[in-house]
């Protein structure tokens, strides 16, 4: 029986939390996470430095117990899911999905996504930009370092072939849909991403 749960805690908001998300917090013994999760568990809470090495260290030094691993988005896309399974196995492992960033930003520019390319800068030194450049719908994970102005500033295709928007700390109350233009300043939140739809006739 699994006892490593990897909940998917969808884009920050507490709303955005499915009932199966809401049902596995209320049946771990201890969760590990990113700072901002905290609030959500009322068991002992570690955060892992660095995330992916610590996390798997605590779940380590933590068997026997029922573990909650939080996620940002959904567990199934660019997450440290991956990383979790491999090192204790899919039998030990029960994800919990959740709503992603990718839902909830193609749903706020009212655009379906089936099409779309899908890359990530977070955490990451490096991303193959030619593979947005070469899309004709994509969306781009950001971070702190790797954030959207500096992506479409280093990138100037993106802006010259595309419609472009940054989506930013969705479903909290400092949410931003921003559609990219040269007249106005480029968000650089952490949590944020970018979403590219060539222009017509590119």
């Amino acid at each position: 029986m699994a006892d490593i749960y990897i909940i998917s805690t969808g884009t920050g908001h507490p709303d955005m939390l499915t009932g199966r998300a809401k049902k596995a917090l209320s049946q771990i013994d201890t969760a590990v996470g990113g700072e901002r999760f905290r609030h959500w568990v009322n068991v002992p809470f570690y955060e892992p430095e660095p995330l992916i090495s610590g996390t798997l260290e605590f779940i380590r030094n933590n068997r026997g117990k029922k573990i909650g691993v939080l996620v940002t988005g959904d567990a199934g896309f660019f997450s440290l899911a991956k990383s979790v399974v491999k090192e204790f196995g899919r039998e030990n492992v029960k994800i919990i999905e959740g709503i992603s960033v990718v839902q909830a930003a193609f749903a706020a520019i009212a655009e379906p996504w089936e099409d779309a390319v899908f890359l990530s800068a977070h955490g990451r030194s490096g991303f193959d930009i030619e593979k947005a450049v070469n899309a004709d719908k994509f969306l781009i994970l950001c971070d702190k370092i790797n954030n959207p102005r500096k992506i479409i500033e280093e990138n100037s295709r993106l802006i010259k072939n595309f419609e472009l928007w940054v989506a930013a700390n969705l479903s909290m109350n400092n949410e931003i849909v921003h559609r990219v233009t040269l007249d106005e300043p480029i968000p650089e939140d952490a949590l944020s991403c970018v979403i590219g739809i060539r222009k017509t006739g590119e």
